[in-house]
């Protein structure tokens, strides 16, 4: 059988007599970097608060408007709370509370919570104090909310915008082909007698003939064969007529509802140009109020963030006992590392 060769195998009596013979080097090392830690958890780290805002939001397929209905792109909540990250959002926060933060590093302190299919959700951000904590998240807030309300204002005007667009094309061809049936419909009634004369019996109008009978001093019965001339409308003229009646009807309504589509493109055309304004300018005044608020009955948030009371950040312990198990590690590894180069001599 073959032999095994122990000379090149380490006992564990000697990794066990290296960490006894080490023994001051570890616990220093290991004392060193855990005060280090400590230093650093309660004497250097600066304190992170934590405020929350909760709120609901729950988005239909569609919604009704005085122009008729919105259709929403998506109705999955997670679509529309991200606009709270998106970068317009973070540069008005930013300037408005002056801060001396880029907007990937804000964007960074921002949490947002929202389980699939649930219409609550919450808003977290840090923040160096209390109140600094509070007041970015309520700015936050409420710039999200003005966004996300003005994002929609401005899709939705731009669906009807185009909805309308399209039926202004239809009811101008309409219009078009009404006024050639009507100049058709003059024409032929140029070229039709509104009356028609027609020969009968006078005995057809009893009352006619006796009274023709009794100027003539005659008999009734002697005006049998008698014929008398009548005109009466010409019942393809009346046709005619009532055809252009309803014709010009028809156009009047279609003029009614046309005049009423520009009036609603020139209302969506002026609040497109108020927006732009109001971007420019950041006076919200400048629209009409509950104008294509598409959006703002579906989302609604707590009135004011929480204020926190203890911070979320360092974890003293928790640094505490990673810097201790980091040291330890180190100095074993130094123990050992140390036994080797010795031995190598």
């Amino acid at each position: 059988m073959e032999e095994r060769n122990y000379d090149d195998e380490i006992s564990i009596k000697e990794l066990i007599m290296v960490l006894i013979n080490n023994w001051k080097l570890i616990v220093g090392i290991t004392a060193l970097i855990t005060i280090m830690g400590g230093m650093y958890a309660f004497v250097i780290a600066a304190p992170t608060y934590e405020s929350k805002i909760e709120g609901t939001i729950s988005i239909p397929e569609t919604v009704e408007t005085k122009y008729g209905s919105y259709m929403f792109p998506s109705t999955n909540p997670k679509d529309y709370l991200s606009v709270v990250q998106s970068n317009h959002v973070l540069e008005k926060t930013i300037e408005e509370l002056e801060l001396e933060s880029t907007i990937e590093g804000l964007k960074n302190r921002i949490v947002i919570n929202n389980e699939d299919k649930s219409s609550v959700f919450s808003f977290v951000v840090t923040g160096s104090t209390p109140e600094d904590a509070r007041l970015l998240l309520d700015t936050l807030t409420d710039q999200f909310m003005k966004e996300i309300n003005l994002i929609y204002k401005e899709k939705s005007i731009g669906y009807f915008q185009r909805v309308y667009g399209v039926e202004v094309g239809k009811y101008e061809d309409q219009h078009m082909r009404l006024e050639q049936e009507i100049k058709n419909a003059e024409a032929l009634l140029l070229e039709i007698d509104p009356t028609i004369t027609l020969k009968k019996l006078v005995l057809n109008d009893p009352v006619y003939a006796a009274q023709l009978a009794q100027e003539r001093n005659i008999v009734f019965e002697d005006l049998s064969e008698a014929m008398m001339l009548e005109e009466i409308v010409n019942p393809n003229y009346s046709e005619m007529e009532k055809q252009m009646i309803s014709l010009k009807k028809e156009l009047t309504d279609l003029e009614l509802i046309k005049a009423s589509t520009d009036r609603a493109l020139s209302e969506l055309e002026l609040e497109k140009s108020n927006i732009i304004t109001y971007r420019k300018e950041n006076d919200p005044t400048v629209m009409q109020s509950g104008l294509l608020e598409v959006m703002k009955p579906n989302v609604h948030v707590n009135e004011e963030a929480s204020l926190p009371v203890n911070p979320v950040a360092p974890q003293k312990m928790l640094i505490v006992v990673i810097a201790f198990i980091l040291g330890f590690m180190l100095s074993v590894f130094t123990a050992f590392f140390k036994a080797y180069w010795q031995g190598a001599k």
